[in-house]
């Protein structure tokens, strides 16, 4: 079997994108050859690198370790991402790939620089004065695959904004389907989460976007059919997450500060913390230095009532850690907050605790994955998927364990299943 997976993550796409999307060609060819899902759960929090890495190895946060976006560092407003491969405690699809002999590709995949792929253009950018990002680039990826990219299409490259990232990306993902021969190719297209954090979920903007990632998607299907790979590829395109428009901003860890939970210096450099947030925009994970401290518990519960009461509340729930440990998001986190509709959290520990939202943020995700109306979509096409399937809703789990079925492979330690009812494998 030389079969070829082309997985095309469409950062932002929603259920609710389906009716435009039917409407353009390239989006409407995969669900008239393929099988589509209206309705894909994501896990908690719906944040772009815990959902990357719960499909890439088909667990759950507790079980991967990517609990969020960023890392857990105390004292940090700007706190380092999940950008490498070392932060996933599992194995992913693409390292089993690597083993059994496949190449693999990685484009602005999350958490996957430095990893053993054969070519990777890592996600990656400075969150520290002094840091380089060419160093950074350069040394989470493909060093000489990057710099041949970049020259040969460097007329895209017009800046760092997510149009021209994505058309950049979008060149070179064709560029390996007609000349590389890549078995498992990862690509994660940005534009559309850009564009919705910007103006807002259902803003006028995105029809527009959509069209650009329309014409992306063409610009794939066509490197496939000129390569002669065509008919042993399976395109599969998803989205991770929705959105909930905002108008307001919760500085939780300026509110364990006003509770006297975070010390400072005169430098403002934290020099010792009782309880501090990591934040997911929709939701914030709270963490004690000492769980066994009741004093703490009692201090950091008055501050989550003070956020939930009278007509500005703005914590909708509160998770304790045992109903933390059964979301299985993370044995470190020791509280939830689920912001209300309209509210997100920061990480700042200075300014009022309840503020205007930022001009840059008009909706925001990382909310927990069963509100209404908050599910992704999935299509799949090609060779070993069915046509005509209409999909019940499915987890982002199942992509894992489907994608290695695909390539002839198995997910070990997956928690998601095969979606059986759509491959036909033959």
């Amino acid at each position: 079997m030389n079969r070829r997976v082309v997985v095309v993550s469409v950062d932002g796409l929603s259920s609710v994108d389906l009716p435009r999307l039917q409407m353009l060609p390239n989006f409407r060819e995969l669900m008239e050859r393929g099988s589509v899902c209206r309705e894909m759960r994501g896990i908690y929090p719906t944040q772009t690198y815990p959902l990357h890495a719960s499909l890439i190895t088909g667990c759950y946060p507790y079980r991967h370790g990517i609990s969020a976006n960023t890392l857990f560092q105390p004292g940090r407003t700007s706190p380092d991402w999940h950008w490498f491969r070392r932060f996933l405690r599992v194995p992913p699809l693409y390292d089993i790939a690597h083993r059994a002999g496949l190449k693999t590709a990685t484009l602005l995949w999350p958490a996957a620089g430095r990893s053993r792929n054969r070519y990777v253009i890592p996600e990656i950018k400075t969150t520290r004065p002094g840091q380089s990002f060419p160093w950074l680039l350069f040394s989470s990826g493909s060093p000489l695959f990057i710099l041949h990219m970049g020259i040969r299409y460097r007329s895209l490259l017009k800046s760092l904004r997510y149009y021209h990232l994505d058309n950049l990306t979008t060149a070179v993902a064709s560029h390996l389907i007609r000349k590389r021969k890549i078995n498992l190719l990862l690509l994660h297209l940005l534009d559309l989460d850009g564009t919705r954090h910007r103006y807002g979920f259902r803003a006028s903007e995105v029809q527009k976007v959509l069209e650009d990632q329309d014409r992306r998607l063409g610009l794939l299907l066509a490197a496939s059919r000129e390569s002669g790979s065509f008919a042993e590829t399976s395109f599969i395109v998803f989205g991770d997450h929705a959105y909930v428009d905002v108008h307001t901003r919760i500085r939780i860890n300026a509110a364990f500060r006003a509770a006297g939970l975070l010390d400072f210096d005169t430098k403002g450099k934290l020099v010792s913390w009782k309880a501090w947030a990591n934040c997911c925009e929709g939701s914030a994970q709270v963490t004690l230095y000492d769980r066994k401290d009741a004093a703490t518990h009692r201090a950091v519960t008055a501050v989550f009532a003070e956020l939930q009461e009278g007509s500005r509340g703005v914590v909708e729930t509160v998770y304790t850690r045992e109903q933390v440990e059964k979301m299985r998001v993370g044995e470190h986190i020791d509280y939830i907050l689920e912001a209300e509709d309209g509210c997100y959290f920061i990480p700042e520990v200075e300014g009022p605790v309840i503020a205007p939202a930022e001009d840059k943020f008009r909706a925001v995700h990382g909310y927990h994955p069963d509100r209404p109306g908050y599910s992704s979509l999935f299509l799949a096409a090609g060779a070993g998927v069915r046509q005509g399937v209409e999909l019940r809703p499915i987890r982002i789990v199942d992509l894992g364990p489907t994608l290695a079925a695909l390539l002839g492979l198995a997910l070990p330690h997956a928690e998601g299943r095969v979606l059986k009812e759509m491959l036909d494998l033959g």
